[in-house]
């Protein structure tokens, strides 16, 4: 009897550890970009296509993620900074028809794009480093940073103002469960709350007194964060009282977010990457294959039914509904473009291919539409543009050595 309840335990605890683990592939960047360090990631949750769900890091780089064009990150600096960026977050527009996205940096950076390939700067009041970035609403965000700084908008970012509060530590993060109520947190246990989308701020009891990297709330009283030595805190008060939760690593946990009540994921350095299925209670290790660039998770994003996980050596991951829509083999250096920006032809010149039997060639837009195909393809090909509308296109030519991608504007 004894062995047989022994047997049933060992099986029960197999299938919940199965049911929390998943499938997860290593991702790339499209061609022609040196990887970079990741500082956060956004799931945009718009149609399947590039802008939707968008990364951030180091020296002003943003990448976007193009299933239907390149099936890996799009990648391309700023061109209005080479300055560090720390937080994206994407909101819908008031109409509901597209996708704003805004990026926070160092020295008080704000950015906004309604089409991320032509960001512009906002005017904020401080030259503070700002951490991190998070919108209840289209028109009312919040943006928090150095020394306590908080700063708030409620006209879409148009304007900025510097929200006074009696913190004054580092916040690292920031994150609003309903649109009144809002939780920060930072260094030495710092956690603040809102009850007024973020007009005024009270500090709550600390879980502990060492940093705390992130912060997460699955309802406006239930949350998390997560720390340092694998550290996972919950409250269910609002705050008021945090019970620590076995996390099964040591490794320092940057990041956390959840996808439902039930299912979290939390991310930390080297690539620890966990995953929740009871509210917080229990976490398991989630088995990753063998990464190209190893890394320390900075940021965890997750929502239909997606998951990205990314941080520092151009390490990322993803959880995808397609498995195929990844680890494709990109090509450098295969396409030339003249010229480009074009009007009316543009020249397609393949550098270094001998066999062009079975190939083919497609022009995408932005949103994934194949929108001109050629099968036949030559050394060098010239295609008619003349009817495209203007804007940014991407050429895909699948070759027998893999996938070579490139981009043009359309003037």
């Amino acid at each position: 009897m004894k062995k047989s309840r022994l047997f049933f335990t060992i099986l029960c605890l197999f299938f919940l550890q199965t049911l929390n683990a998943q499938q997860w592939y290593e991702h790339n960047l499209a061609p022609n970009y040196p990887y970079p360090n990741f500082n956060s990631v956004c799931v945009g949750g718009g149609p399947m296509g590039i802008g939707s769900d968008v990364a951030v890091g180091d020296a002003g780089y943003i990448g976007i993620w193009s299933i239907p064009v390149s099936k890996a990150w799009y990648s391309f600096i700023s061109p209005i900074t080479t300055i560090n960026l720390n937080s994206v977050y994407v909101i819908d527009s008031l109409s509901g028809s597209n996708k704003k996205t805004f990026v926070v940096g160092n020295n008080g950076l704000i950015i906004k794009a309604n089409d991320i390939f032509s960001p512009y700067l906002q005017h904020c009041p401080v030259t503070s480093n700002l951490y991190s970035v998070f919108f209840t609403v289209y028109s009312n965000g919040i943006a928090v940073g150095d020394a306590g700084t908080i700063v708030r908008t409620t006209d879409g970012g148009s304007h900025w103002a510097l929200i006074s509060n009696t913190n004054t530590n580092r916040l690292y993060s920031v994150h609003f469960p309903s649109s009144n109520i809002g939780y920060a947190v930072g260094v030495s246990g710092t956690v603040i709350r809102t009850t007024d989308n973020g007009q005024n701020w009270i500090i709550k009891n600390q879980p502990i007194t060492d940093s705390l990297r992130c912060v997460w709330f699955t309802t406006d009283n239930t949350g998390f964060v997560v720390s340092r030595n694998g550290a996972i805190y919950k409250t269910t008060n609002g705050g008021d009282n945090w019970q620590s939760k076995p996390s099964g690593t040591t490794q320092n946990l940057n990041a956390i977010c959840f996808e439902s009540s039930t299912i979290g994921y939390a991310a930390g350095n080297n690539n620890i990457l966990l995953r929740t299925t009871d509210s917080g209670e229990t976490w398991t290790t989630q088995t990753l294959p063998t990464l190209q660039r190893p890394g320390n998770f900075k940021s965890v994003s997750a929502g239909y039914n997606l998951v990205y996980a990314v941080g520092s050596n151009g390490t990322a991951i993803g959880n995808m509904v397609d498995p195929g829509a990844i680890n494709e083999n990109f090509i450098n250096n295969k396409i030339l473009l003249t010229p480009n920006p074009a009007k009316d032809k543009l020249s397609i010149k393949l550098q270094d291919v001998e066999n062009l039997s079975g190939m083919n060639l497609s022009v995408c837009n932005m949103q994934g539409q194949i929108l001109l195909q050629q099968n036949k393809l030559q050394n060098e090909n010239i295609i008619d543009i003349s009817q495209l509308p203007i804007g940014i296109y991407t050429i895909k030519v699948t070759l027998k050595e893999g996938i070579a991608v490139s981009k043009f504007v359309k003037e």
